[in-house]
């Protein structure tokens, strides 16, 4: 590698890992000279994170080259010098390691979705997704973190003591994550091509973990090829009750689309015509009115709209509308496996669902946020009220969507996990029933 004419070689990045990782240890003593306890915890972590390439080698036999290490290590570095000052003296050093930070975030992200879909046979998330996933992958994590560092705060209040993570104020949170943003897109755009190495490593360890698992299976449990039914089939296979029921629930949203218009609730309205579109599209791509969307899956989706018909009840709350986005995402993962060529188990598509309404609610502050600044908008900062108090309302929101997806995943998942038995047990009555004949 050449930076300005100058030949960089693998042994120079090893020292430059090995002394900045030798600075972060004089930073922690410093902290612990000091007493701040701040920089302790920052450091001690930064420290014990620079050694996580070696650990990958050594107990897993996954690669990174010098200059991945010293990616990670300059980031750890910046941060750790950073708790010193540099984050309340220099204005645009939070902007820098965050948006540093989260390349490695982002890097992580692309590196197992890619090394799953290369291993499983039932898995395709072609580039353009890729880049996608990876841009909600990374603010997941950001919006992960800022929850982190909210809780630090409530309990450094509760115990007292001064905080581990700092926040710095509504702009500094919103701010990080749209450089989280900045750090996504980099790595999508530029970024794949450099940890392609570690993918192939990767992948390879999944399919030798796979065959070591075969080879311990007993001949009559052996399976074939890991190809699995799609996710889409296994969502709309209802009958036709169940897809009566789940007209009806189209039909009452609606309705309550019209109301709203009637309202002057457009934004509401909007967002109940999308989700009457996206209930819609199987049938109509499929051209059969039983090929629908599960009906339980469409009340949850539309439970904020109940919230505002009947004037902000207990539907309207922050929780409830994180619990709609999820079961919005899974719609829209379901139809993405049957209309286009991506191709993600229902496992797969569940976490990708949870990453999904955790990114939304960061999406949507930061849009907020800009629209009240750019446009004059009132939809996040309300007059009258503090910054403080429109931040921590704004962290509880994040709470509540981490929750929510976290609540919405494990239904999702227990309910494929139900449809698969139950589909097993069908399987296996069809190929007994000859014989109870006989």
């Amino acid at each position: 590698m050449r930076i300005a004419g100058i030949e960089i070689t693998d042994r120079h990045q090893r020292i430059a890992s090995r002394a900045m990782q030798g600075a972060i240890a004089l930073i922690l003593i410093v902290g612990l000279a000091t007493r701040n306890a701040s920089v302790v915890v920052n450091a001690a972590l930064a420290l014990a994170a620079t050694f996580l390439p070696a650990l990958l080698a050594r107990d897993y036999r996954i690669s990174l080259d010098a200059g991945l290490t010293l990616w990670i290590t300059t980031a750890l570095f910046l941060h750790t010098i950073g708790m010193l000052g540099l984050y309340d003296d220099v204005w645009w050093w939070d902007h820098v390691t965050h948006t540093l930070s989260a390349t490695i975030v982002a890097a992580v992200g692309y590196v197992t979705a890619r090394a799953i879909d290369v291993h499983r046979d039932d898995i395709y998330l072609p580039p353009r997704f890729l880049a996608l996933y990876i841009l909600i992958f990374t603010l997941a994590f950001g919006v992960f973190w800022e929850v982190l560092e909210f809780a630090a705060r409530i309990g450094s209040v509760a115990l007292g003591v001064e905080p581990v993570l700092v926040q710095y104020g509504l702009d500094d949170s919103l701010l990080d994550l749209v450089f989280d943003s900045v750090g996504a897109v980099l790595v999508a755009a530029f970024g794949t091509g450099v940890v392609s190495d570690v993918v192939d490593t990767l992948a390879a360890r999944l399919e030798s973990a796979r065959t070591a698992a075969r080879e311990r299976r007993s001949p009559q449990f052996t399976t074939g090829p890991n190809v699995g039914s799609r996710l889409f089939d296994e969502l709309v296979d209802g009958g036709p009750a169940s897809a009566r029921r789940s007209w009806l629930v189209v039909a009452a949203i609606g309705v309550v689309a019209v109301e709203r218009v009637f309202a002057g609730d457009l934004l509401w309205a909007g967002f109940a015509v999308t989700l009457v579109g996206l209930a819609l599209a199987p049938a109509l791509a499929r051209r059969s009115p039983q090929v629908m969307l599960p009906w339980g899956l469409l009340v949850i989706a539309g439970l904020p709209l109940a919230g505002r018909v009947f004037a902000q009840g207990p539907l309207s709350n922050a929780f409830v509308t994180a619990l709609s986005v999820a079961a919005i995402a899974l719609i829209v993962v379901a139809e993405l496996d049957a209309f286009t060529p991506v191709e993600m188990t229902p496992t797969f598509a569940v976490v990708f669902v949870v990453m999904t309404t955790m990114a939304a609610a960061g999406v949507w502050a930061v849009g907020r946020w800009l629209a009240d600044l750019w446009l004059g908008t009132e939809l996040l900062l309300v007059p009258g009220e503090s910054a403080s108090a429109i931040e921590t309302a704004m962290l509880w929101g994040f709470v509540y969507a981490t929750v929510a997806g976290i609540v919405a995943g494990v239904l999702f998942e227990f309910g494929f996990r139900r449809r698969e038995r139950t589909d097993d047990r069908r399987s296996a009555g069809r190929r007994t029933a000859p014989d109870g004949d006989s």
